[in-house]
């Protein structure tokens, strides 16, 4: 459910008192949550959520909307605080519990070491889709919240009864490597092949795409080529790069592991929308769809710029073609979290994953 006059009476009178509420907020909304979350506890209404930089409706994404989602109120939610520097307790798995939505700080330093406790404790009884919450101002604050307020450096859990087909893609292609990330240290990346990082991703950068980096924002042009983390039989990991720090070192927005093999991709655009295409079209395989729910990351729209509403139209053809009586509904993230119950549970960048219920 789209909701765009986004005052606290209207949201409030969208939301159902016999269901879990999970709403996706756009950054830019006119919304106080305490007080959304003040008014629901004085009237018995449970809601989950985060804010986004942008939501996704049919073919459209807006920055100062929101998207209800309502699930059975018999369902958990989990509030994890502190994820980056405490020890993860996850409850034991009730019967009924089939798939797990998460959403996450997509800046903390402990998004990847959630994933991975998560994972461990559920392993491949659970499907999995979320994505990381956040500014696309890169400034870490309170994007997460519960009946229990509003948090950082946090991730709320939603276990549910359903089953969640998925379809994972991002169709970035390699154009350099592979290059060993020798020395890292969480999501940064300080050397690579022994050398200093920045140096080595500025020569292969800048002799690809005849750019400079000098005199212009790094990200402008990073976005462009991000890192792949090497998976065998499978596509790359993506991993963003978005800053060099004050020691030279490439931050990527997730954690890249001491010694992995990283690929620089480029990106074309006709790839990324046949990636879209497929990622749906891996979803929804299993007809009978009544409601898809896409995250996909806002890095690209960010590189497809005016041509994003493509990548939406071609996500939102294929649902169309399925049944044309469901609409697409999403949130623009900061990195995508999802896994099937056959493969491990991954923090990626720069992909579009398509979750869908039957």
């Amino acid at each position: 459910m789209l909701v765009q006059e986004v005052n606290l009476d209207n949201v409030f009178s969208q939301l159902s008192r016999d269901s879990i509420n999970i709403i996706s907020i756009g950054e830019k909304a006119s919304l106080d949550i305490d007080e959304l979350i003040e008014r629901s506890n004085e009237n018995g209404i449970k809601i989950a959520g985060g804010i986004f930089p942008m939501i996704v409706h049919e073919t459209k994404a807006y920055d100062d909307g929101l998207i209800i989602k309502q699930i059975d109120k018999g369902n958990r939610t989990i509030l994890l605080q502190d994820i980056h520097n405490t020890e993860i307790v996850f409850p034991k798995l009730e019967k009924h519990e089939k798939s797990c939505i998460v959403f996450t700080d997509g800046l903390s330093t402990g998004t990847s070491y959630l994933l991975d406790r998560l994972y461990e404790h559920y392993w491949n009884k659970l499907s999995y889709v979320g994505g990381g919450c956040g500014s696309l101002s890169l400034e870490q604050a309170p994007c997460v919240f519960t009946n229990e307020g509003v948090f950082q450096n946090a991730a709320v859990i939603q276990l549910i009864d359903r089953d969640i087909d998925l379809g994972i893609c991002h169709g970035w292609e390699k154009i350099s490597g592979p290059f060993v990330a020798n020395k890292t240290d969480g999501n940064r990346i300080l050397e690579l092949n022994w050398r200093p990082a920045f140096e080595v991703y500025k020569e292969v950068v800048e002799q690809y795409s005849e750019l400079s980096f000098e005199g212009n924002s790094f990200f402008d042009i990073s976005q462009a080529f991000p890192f792949g983390i090497y998976k065998e039989g499978h596509e790359d990991i993506v991993r963003d790069p978005i800053m060099v720090d004050e020691e030279g070192a490439l931050v990527c927005v997730g954690q890249i592991g001491q010694n992995v093999s990283l690929n620089i991709l480029k990106g074309d655009t006709e790839n990324l929308f046949s990636s879209a295409a497929k990622a749906t079209e891996d979803s929804i395989k299993n007809n009978n769809v009544k409601d898809v729910f896409v995250v996909d990351c806002i890095s690209r729209m960010l590189y497809l710029k005016e041509d994003f509403q493509k990548e939406l139209q071609a996500v939102h053809q294929k649902i169309t073609d399925s049944n044309p009586n469901v609409e697409l509904e999403g949130v623009l993230s900061l990195g995508e979290i999802a896994s099937n119950h056959e493969g491990y549970l991954e923090f990626y960048n720069k992909t579009i994953v398509v979750s869908s219920t039957n």
